[in-house]
């Protein structure tokens, strides 16, 4: 007996298959926006290779994760295999050398990023492993973090996978992990998670221990993406969440947060999307805050007044995850492309203008037109000014 992968020969709703001729139409229209590179399949995390600005890690539906070089995208990738199902989240080590892979197969592996082969298996949850992070920070105690849809945290030793702490206390599931770089110390860690449900919490770690201090809670719904971004050594709490808004949480706030003040804090932005928010990020300079959309969008904010600038239009998935390097901004999404857009304020302008153009219908934006554009900026005409002053200070 014959069996059909082909969709039309499935029931679909009228949404589903207006969906899914909306984003046939994207792909062919925006085909080249972001210099698109493109894998076999679903990309579910994005990290950064902090050992080279050319290359990036990419964790994929087709259970393997890539190592492949964002500027020259014919050199050879590297390839690691071992999971049985979807790899969903990503970390190294901090020189590094070994590259860390959660799963829904409920594992985490440990690969040699140069030699690709396994060299370390960590069980121990019992549902889909979600958020990853390596940690340094005390002298005497390297560790691997994870989250889980189990809705626990593994704290292990990273060289023999040996379980150090386990924390339950989220109700839900674990999907993001962040530390706190202001204030961690070499005697204690300061770890803030988050994930299905609405809270987020915030854990001291020390050599002998694991406190959980408080907690945050300032969304609707789950948390996707926590982030601290800024200034070195004034980092903000960053957040991404699927009830629509990326907050920021400063500095002064969470230094009291467990200390002085044990019931939360309140951020001082918001920034509304149109459906979920899945990761958000800085640029080097500070001047943009970036949010990653399930609405296929890649955002950018002013950070100065928290209002939209532009919207870079390319991904015809949902889009699942965003870095900064250098002045690129690296988009990946459902859609198995990778996708870059230069953050230089000169750029980000143009950008816009190109927007505004294909708007008012002077031009056709690259690869066709697409029905009705965004300009996408929401600044005053006093804010466009000032902040075309700054762009003109930085190109001098």
């Amino acid at each position: 007996m014959s069996v059909s992968s082909d969709p039309r020969h499935f029931f679909q709703s009228d949404e589903s298959i207006e969906k899914a001729e909306r984003r046939a139409r994207k792909k062919k229209e925006l085909r080249d926006k972001g210099q698109p590179i493109n894998v076999p399949t679903k990309i579910l995390a994005l990290l950064p290779d902090n050992s080279s600005p050319n290359h990036v890690f990419i964790a994929e539906a087709g259970n393997v994760t890539r190592r492949l070089n964002i500027q020259d995208p014919k050199e050879p990738q590297r390839t690691y295999r071992g999971h049985i199902a979807p790899v969903t989240c990503l970390t190294t080590n901090c020189d590094s050398s070994v590259l860390y892979t959660g799963s829904w197969d409920k594992t985490i592996l440990a690969f040699s990023v140069k030699g690709k082969n396994v060299l370390n298996t960590f069980r121990g949850h019992n549902d889909f492993v979600k958020a990853l992070l390596y940690v340094d920070v005390l002298p005497s105690k390297q560790m691997l973090i994870s989250g889980s849809s189990d809705a626990s945290i593994i704290i292990w030793n990273p060289e023999t996978a040996e379980k150090l702490h386990t924390l339950k206390s989220h109700p839900r599931g674990v999907q993001a992990l962040a530390i706190d770089p202001v204030e961690s110390t070499s005697d204690a860690v300061i770890l803030y998670t988050a994930g299905s449900a609405r809270e987020i919490k915030k854990w001291v770690i020390t050599a002998d221990n694991v406190i959980e201090e408080c907690e945050i809670v300032q969304h609707e719904t789950g948390v996707n993406s926590l982030r601290f971004l800024g200034e070195e050594g004034e980092e903000d709490l960053w957040t991404a969440s699927s009830d629509m808004t990326a907050k920021r949480f400063e500095r002064a706030s969470l230094t009291a947060l467990g200390k002085d003040v044990k019931k939360g804090v309140d951020p001082d932005t918001e920034l509304w999307h149109a459906d979920f928010v899945n990761d958000v990020a800085m640029d080097v300079s500070g001047r943009w805050i970036v949010t990653a959309c399930s609405d296929e969008e890649v955002r950018v904010w002013d950070s100065a007044s928290s209002k939209l600038y532009h919207t870079f239009s390319g991904h015809y998935d949902v889009v699942t995850g965003i870095a900064v390097i250098g002045n690129e901004l690296v988009s990946v999404s459902l859609d198995a492309t990778i996708r870059k857009w230069s953050l230089k304020p000169a750029d980000v302008k143009a950008a816009v203008e190109e927007a505004q153009k294909s708007e008012t219908g002077e031009v056709e934006p690259e690869g066709g037109a697409i029905g009705r554009s965004r300009s996408n900026s929401m600044l005053t005409a006093e804010e466009e000014r000032e902040l075309a002053e700054l762009m003109a200070e930085d190109d001098d």
